[in-house]
């Protein structure tokens, strides 16, 4: 069993499955960065009712579409192609409604057959291990990133069949957080986007938001020892520009004068 207070310090074997996504479009997005801004906000509005068993929120996408959402619980959890939905160990990516889905989507999830094992180990590393005879993508590769550098290397961030490795190398993360806090002005922002880990099933498309088949895992734990180093703000909007403030009206009468 996962425990973040352990794990920073130094399950249920199921999934908490959040209330089903409203088909509206909120679970919708066209830019890559408000997608990952917004499912970073949804963590940290919900951050008092995520207990400590909890080690990441799972977002399975199809292209630019949200089609289900959960926490993880389960020490070791498996996605693949079942239409099993979330049954507390397995994510079964053929499980959830999608009334826009393509033919497209429709093929690449007939192939992705046994898809990864995914788990989390005692230091806050998230392991993945492809077991399909399709291929499995890590997403997310460029720039500043906490995926590990033997993914990086491989071509398109393709795993190998059975090897193990780190989706989230929780050691780099550090050394980027450390890294960051030296600068005048520590930017959070970049620092939670690399909480985020990006798998893609079968085909590797160069736009992520056009991935038939996609899941965004949020590491839970990076989130809460990144809150300890730099607290999120609450209002991030910049400071108001003294020119665009708004105009007192002018008085019809001057307030001055003596009535007579």
């Amino acid at each position: 069993m996962v425990s973040r207070r352990k794990i920073l310090s130094r399950s249920r074997d199921d999934l908490n499955m959040e209330a089903p996504p409203q088909e509206e479009e909120e679970d919708i997005w066209y830019q890559k960065d408000k997608l990952y801004k917004d499912h970073i906000q949804e963590v940290l509005n919900k951050w008092q009712s995520i207990d400590d068993e909890i080690w990441a929120k799972i977002i399975v996408l199809e292209r630019n579409r949200r089609v289900a959402k959960a926490y993880a619980r389960a020490p070791v959890l498996t996605v693949n192609g079942s239409d099993d939905g979330f049954d507390g160990f397995r994510i079964g990516l053929a499980g959830f409604d999608n009334p826009m889905r393509d033919s497209k989507t429709e093929e690449v999830k007939r192939h992705i057959g046994q898809g990864c094992k995914i788990k989390m180990d005692d230091s806050g590393n998230i392991l993945i291990k492809r077991i399909a005879k399709s291929n499995v993508y890590v997403k997310n590769t460029e720039g500043e990133n906490a995926v590990a550098n033997e993914i990086i290397k491989t071509p398109g961030g393709a795993l190998e069949l059975d090897k193990p490795v780190k989706l989230f190398d929780m050691k780099k993360f550090q050394q980027n957080v450390a890294r960051e806090l030296k600068r005048a002005y520590p930017d959070r922002r970049k620092l939670e986007v690399q909480c985020i880990s990006s798998v893609a099933f079968v085909k590797n498309e160069s736009d992520i938001l056009e991935q038939p088949c996609w899941v965004m895992l949020i590491n839970v734990v990076a989130m809460d020892m990144l809150k300890s180093k730099i607290p999120p703000v609450k209002n991030d909007r910049s400071a108001v520009d003294i020119r665009n403030r708004p105009r007192i009206p002018v008085p019809d009468e001057d307030p001055y004068s003596v009535a007579g």
